[in-house]
């Protein structure tokens, strides 16, 4: 299995993301996250919350710097 694809298998196995169901492509230097826009996400105002963007930003930016960190890798 490549680095990439055992970084997506890790980020996918959190038990967080059961509830939000995103997706994940991990390249060099890269990560991209997608996440299902559901009533759940939505604040009382009617839009999504902004925990839902700071968790992707959070998680996309943690992906594309260990996409480059091969040390500590569980493939």
């Amino acid at each position: 299995m490549s680095h990439f694809r055992a970084q997506e298998n890790m980020y996918l196995a959190a038990p967080i993301n059961r509830f939000f169901e995103p997706g994940i492509k991990v390249d060099e230097g890269t990560a991209e996250i997608t996440v299902p826009v559901k009533e759940e996400l939505f604040h009382a105002a009617g839009a999504v919350h902004g925990s839902t963007y700071f968790k992707v930003l959070d998680d996309a930016a943690f992906f594309a710097a260990n996409s480059l960190e091969r040390d500590f890798c569980k493939e």
